[in-house]
């Protein structure tokens, strides 16, 4: 159910810029945002006051929601090493449309409580997640992953492309639900079906989401088998453009980053799982000079150990500023964008943005606990001193599924018995 709100005379900040203002929302749409003064005929205010700050939901761009299941099994294991001898093998005996499904949910709980409106998931049973990603109230920019060999839903490569071709049919319209294609990477997904699924994703007009450049040895290999280094041979094959998602792009040269930045890619930077992964930093600082638009994403929680995507973007701030010796280099407010609307620009509408017209994807912040306050600067509050404990409520599409800290959509408690069931069967095997 979505009611209508009235933020009156608060600190808004809109995917662009912080100010203060008043924000009116009929049911799922944003009806009027006005700067400096209140709404006349905007009824009881659902709050008010300075120390209140509005913002867009945020989007987390690259994600495994189910591997919610796999948080904290294989630690401290270079990416082969830990895809080859750890995930891989759990994944085979694991991986069920339940497993999907209750995890799946998991995961997206944990994201709503940390203000995370939307995800780009890329994984198996993928409808599994768009239902139960409708039944708690987040968006899922759902892909059904694509590799060369059988997966583990059951199918073949040549299947799953049809299958996703059937997924952008069936959701294309759908508020909650927006369908991607999604080829694991370069090395796992042949150029026939990265070709096949850019078909699908220019007749639809949906995400191309892909792992790029993650790894030296990933690079290197790709270099030894073909001659150039991957975004050349991309763009040579026609497969970049304004719809593609690069989870990664740890290990891009200048090159490669103009190339990014002409076709409009977006950069799915991850700074959590590299660096724990030992994968490395994207040049991220260097990709905004040269105009790649780049969002912050958390990656799957078998990798990062948590989907805040906020606690992300402070990292990703703190390394860049660490690695350039320059603090002045992503600025506060510069990353921020790389969680609301940044990712908006790749998945359209009005994602990671309050517009007036757009979506009530809205998050409420409380600016007065002591963690947080006293409040000089917001923009630095927010990235630097918030955390989940500061949101006070989060809608999506109008619909309210958080309040101080409690998920008001599903059972939490049934759920947390679903999961502890699923990872009980995991220490077993492990």
């Amino acid at each position: 159910m979505t009611t209508k709100l009235y933020f009156k005379e608060v600190t808004i900040f809109d995917g662009a810029e912080f100010f203060r203002g008043s924000l009116t929302t009929d049911g799922a749409t944003v009806t009027r945002i006005v700067r400096s003064g209140e709404i006349p005929d905007g009824g009881n205010p659902t709050a008010t006051g300075e120390a209140v700050l509005v913002m867009p939901g945020m989007v987390n761009l690259h994600t495994h929601v189910p591997m919610t299941l796999f948080k904290g099994v294989a630690e401290d294991l270079p990416l082969k090493d830990w895809l080859e001898k750890r995930i891989f093998p759990l994944e085979a005996q694991f991986i069920s449309r339940e497993m999907c499904r209750i995890a799946g949910q998991w995961g997206m709980a944990e994201m709503l409580l940390a203000g995370v409106t939307a995800f780009a998931d890329m994984y198996f049973f993928e409808e599994e997640v768009a239902a139960a990603a409708k039944e708690i109230g987040i968006k899922a920019a759902i892909g059904e992953g694509v590799i060369n060999f059988p997966a583990p839903n059951g199918l073949n490569p040549d299947e799953t492309i049809a299958y996703t071709a059937e997924l952008a049919e069936k959701y294309k319209d759908d508020p909650w639900i927006f369908p991607c294609c999604a080829p694991h990477s370069p090395y796992l997904t042949d150029e026939k079906y990265l070709l096949a699924l850019a078909d699908i994703a220019r007749k639809y007009r949906i995400p191309f989401h892909i792992h790029m450049a993650e790894t030296r040895h990933e690079q290197e290999a790709y270099l030894k088998q073909l001659g150039k280094r991957e975004f050349v041979r991309f763009d040579e094959l026609g497969l970049l453009s304004e719809r593609f998602i690069a989870a990664h792009s740890v290990w891009v040269d200048e090159r490669e980053m103009d190339i990014m930045a002409t076709r409009g890619v977006t950069v799915a930077h991850c700074p959590s799982s590299n660096l724990k992964l030992g994968s490395g930093i994207a040049p991220v600082a260097e990709m905004l000079r040269l105009g790649v638009n780049v969002a912050v994403a958390t990656d799957g929680s078998a990798s990062n150990n948590n989907l805040d995507v906020l606690k992300e973007a402070q990292l990703a701030a703190k390394v860049q500023k660490g690695t350039a010796h320059d603090p002045t280099v992503l600025p506060a407010g510069e990353v921020l964008k790389m969680v609301t609307s940044n990712p908006g620009k790749v998945l359209g509408r009005s994602f990671g943005r309050l517009t007036e017209g757009g979506g009530a994807d809205i998050v409420q912040v409380h600016f007065g606990s002591c963690g947080i306050a006293p409040v000089h600067d917001p923009a630095a509050a927010l990235l630097y001193a918030s955390s989940p404990a500061d949101i006070a409520a989060v809608w999506v599409n109008g619909r309210k599924t958080v309040e101080e800290g409690r998920i008001l959509t599903v059972d939490m408690t049934a759920l947390k018995k679903e999961i502890d069931r699923l990872s009980a069967a995991v220490r077993r095997a492990l």
